[in-house]
């Protein structure tokens, strides 16, 4: 898709997305004047198909799809070396966000499912157990993605180590934490969180 010929025109243009996407991640693709400087900067660059400013580019041209459809949204680190760079404060690193909580949205796979899955298991951790269960976090993810023996010359390695805990114990403010996640779900209900 990255070299196919894009064709402009108000059937292929989803303006409707990019005011979603600007309205979660509070910022404007609009501002972006195509300096590069953010592409330039980048440490994930080299293993996007569409670096940053293309990126936003393409959000401009109303071409979601094509974003979507790649693997730059998850090869992004989240560091805002790009937020930091732009001369005309385009909050890139948010509309990554904003990206990222529209595909997994979707519910569709994307090239970069485990990516989702991952994600998905962690946050499922915090909000059971008040921190990182990392034993449970691999059990899961390497079930629920297919490898089931991927690590599993790892695991006995680590826990001689002390490195990985075999059991867990819950966070002991574990009902204040179960509280933040609800009033994250009253947001997005509302439209006001990614």
């Amino acid at each position: 898709m990255k070299n196919s010929k894009m064709t402009l025109s108000a059937e292929t243009m989803n303006l409707d997305f990019v005011r979603k996407v600007e309205k979660l991640s509070g910022s404007s693709v609009s501002r972006c004047f195509q300096c590069g400087k953010c592409s330039a900067g980048c440490p994930m660059r080299s293993y996007m198909e569409h670096p940053p400013n293309r990126i936003v580019r393409l959000l401009q041209l109303g071409q979601f799809e094509r974003v979507l459809a790649g693997r730059s949204i998850w090869y992004c680190a989240s560091c805002e070396t790009c937020t930091a760079r732009c001369p005309n404060k385009v909050d890139l690193a948010a509309i990554m966000d904003a990206l990222r909580k529209c595909s997994w949205d979707a519910k569709g796979a994307s090239k970069e499912s485990l990516v989702q899955l991952a994600n998905k298991i962690f946050l499922e951790n915090i909000r059971t157990y008040g921190r990182q269960y990392e034993m449970r976090l691999a059990a899961v993810f390497n079930l629920q993605s297919g490898k089931l023996l991927k690590d599993f010359m790892l695991g006995p390695k680590l826990m001689s180590k002390g490195k990985l805990k075999m059991f867990h114990q819950k966070n002991k403010n574990i009902k204040e934490i179960e509280r933040i996640f609800r009033r994250i779900e009253e947001l997005r209900e509302k439209g006001e969180a990614l």
